[in-house]
């Protein structure tokens, strides 16, 4: 119960905060979003909301909101029962045991993702993101869609820059102990 009180929670806001902490410090990243978003933008009236086709066309949007999930690894770890004996490394995990996958840790693998410490949208679209299996988070497409949303608004109406210093720690969670501070602008 925890799970799904804390899942909706907490993770939006974290996830929205190093989005626009990442793209500060990755101006390439920030223009490419910028340029995806304004051509969505252009023509339309200064009220325009977004349509479900405009969502969709949004892919390097969605390769930024997925890479800042890979970094923030907002989710500690995965509960999952073993269907068979399993060897891994040497050892076996009898079938039945219940075994915690550390997500955490396995957004680091550089096998996996080359250079898995820096920020790069570019990597995608593949990423185990909101469990797996037959277990998806139920909020996966609406948490994705709310961070593309508030992007899409702050990259074609604002630009902004860090006021201080701001630091992120990522243990034992990603957070800003500090807080995030930001000057915005009109574009």
């Amino acid at each position: 119960m925890i799970g799904f009180v804390l899942s909706g929670y907490e993770t939006t806001s974290t996830v929205l905060m190093l989005a626009i902490k990442y793209l500060h410090d990755h101006p390439h990243a920030q223009d490419e979003l910028r340029k995806e978003n304004l051509e969505i933008r252009k023509g339309k009236p200064e009220d325009y909301t977004i349509n479900w086709d405009d969502y969709k066309s949004m892919s390097f949007t969605r390769a930024v909101v997925l890479e800042t999930l890979r970094m923030s690894a907002l989710g500690l770890g995965l509960l999952r029962r073993t269907t068979a004996d399993t060897e891994i490394k040497g050892y076996i995990i009898p079938k039945g045991w219940t075994i915690f996958v550390c997500t955490m840790e396995t957004i680091k693998d550089p096998d996996t993702y080359p250079e898995p410490l820096k920020f790069n949208p570019w990597r995608w679209p593949y990423f185990m993101l909101f469990g797996g299996g037959a277990r998806l988070c139920p909020g996966k497409e609406l948490g994705i869609l709310e961070v593309s949303m508030f992007l899409h608004y702050l990259v074609t109406r604002y630009r902004w820059e860090e006021v201080g210093e701001n630091k992120i720690v990522s243990f034992p969670k990603v957070e800003a102990p500090n807080g995030l501070y930001y000057r915005l602008r009109n574009c």
